[in-house]
């Protein structure tokens, strides 16, 4: 089985490592075990850690009737 930390995350994803944390803790996404004080997820948290920040980001609003 293949293990990942949230800085393993942070960077497969290329985002900030407590905007990971924010997603597991929120996403209710557990570890599966512990080296020492560092959390090990299995590999499908990096999908699912992506798939609840893309939950969560808003679009974009269309700005309508500026000029520039």
């Amino acid at each position: 089985m293949n293990f990942v930390t949230t800085g393993d995350i942070a960077q497969k994803l290329k985002i900030d490592r407590d905007a990971v944390s924010y997603a597991l803790r929120k996403g209710s996404i557990q570890p599966v075990g512990r080296a020492g004080l560092v959390r090990l997820f299995p590999g499908t948290a990096v999908s699912a850690v992506k798939d609840f920040l893309d939950s969560k980001r808003k679009p974009a609003k269309e700005v309508v009737g500026c000029s520039p």
